[in-house]
This record gives C-alpha cells, sequence and structure tokens, in this order.
C-alpha cells in the first residue's frame, strides 16, 4: 500500500510511517505501564515470558509488522529494539525499500528478494537481537533473508502453501530452510 503514496519512498514518507510507528510503541508502553499493570506486562526476554506468564498475566511481544517505517536509517533498527521491539518483518503487502513482498507474484518483482539496504538492515538486526520474521516477504526475500541471518527466523503469522495456495504462505522448500536455522512458523488457521 506505502508503494502507491507518491512519497512513499522519500523523506516525508519515510517520516509518516516512522511517527505511526512511535505511536503504536508508545500505546504500547501506555496499556503495560499505566492502565493495565495488573493484567498484562511486556516481556523483552525468553525469561520475562516465563515470569509474566506464572503470574497469571497477560503477555505482551512486540513485533514491527513492515520495516518499511526505518525510512534508508539503518540506527532506527536499534531504536526499534530499544523500544521493546523484539521481531520485525522486513516488508508487508507490498514492496518497499528493503524487499519485495508475497504480492510480487500478481504485481511483478522490485529487488528480486532482498534490497541491498534489506541486506544490511538483516545483519544489523542480528546484531542488536531483533529476529527476522519472514510472514509477508516473498519467497526470494525468505530465502535471502534466511541465508544471511546468524540466528534463528520465524514466520509469525503463516500457513502453509500446500494446504492454502496463497502467495503469503511457505512451500516446502522455505519450510525446510526455517527449519535448519533453528526457527519457527506460527500457523494461522
Amino acid at each position: 500500500r506505502e508503494a502507491q503514496n507518491p512519497d512513499a519512498f522519500m523523506p516525508a514518507g519515510y517520516e509518516r510511517a516512522y511517527r505511526a510507528a512511535i505511536e503504536k510503541f508508545d500505546a504500547v508502553h501506555r496499556l503495560v505501564e499505566r492502565f493495565a499493570t495488573d493484567k498484562i506486562e511486556l516481556a523483552l526476554t525468553s525469561a520475562d515470558v516465563r515470569r509474566i506468564n506464572a503470574a497469571g498475566k497477560k503477555v505482551a511481544l512486540m513485533g514491527v509488522e513492515n520495516g518499511y517505517p526505518i525510512g534508508d536509517d539503518i540506527g532506527r533498527v536499534k531504536e526499534f529494539h530499544d523500544r521493546g521491539a523484539r521481531y520485525m518483518s522486513l516488508a508487508h503487502n507490498g514492496h518497499n525499500q528493503l524487499s519485495d513482498s508475497h504480492t510480487g507474484e500478481r504485481d511483478g518483482w522490485k529487488w528480486h528478494g532482498l534490497s541491498p539496504l534489506g541486506r544490511q538492515v538483516i545483519v544489523e538486526m542480528n546484531r542488536v537481537g531483533l529476529i527476522v520474521d519472514v510472514s509477508h516477504p516473498s519467497k526470494a526475500s525468505t530465502m535471502q533473508s534466511i541465508e544471511i541471518s546468524k540466528a534463528p527466523v520465524i514466520a509469525s503469522h503463516s500457513a502453509v502453501r500446500a494446504l492454502c495456495n496463497v502467495s503469503r504462505n511457505m512451500d516446502d522448500e522455505q519450510l525446510l530452510a526455517l527449519k535448519k536455522t533453528g526457527g519457527v512458523i506460527q500457523v494461522v488457521a
């Protein structure tokens, strides 16, 4: 969707998306730190997940559905991690400056996988501890992400393509590659 805006790959488009992302980070922090402290807590580590669950609270984990809001500033990867994000997908339902989306099967390709910036972003994500999520990027982007990442890769909300032939779902080659990283898929209905 973002790519349809005339300023999508310009500073104004990146800034608009960045501000929207920061609003979402801030909203999650308000929820867990002010409004529902007795019901939900933000987890930053796996130990936090176990502790929060044992306390009978809901566990909040923050992810970034689309890497577009980082613009061309790789420093925002660390900023998003510092704000509490623990995973990020490079693309969503449309190509961006980092990666092709699964929608390229219908609309054509921009990068034939990851962009040069997208490759650098994965290295930075590994450095700061932000997990690479491949639930919306194209198959080529997914396979390249798996090849580059030194850490396990996840598919936070995908399905199996053999059972549901939709472009964002993962085929056997992708599933086996994901498994080799030590990563996981959370299967949607």
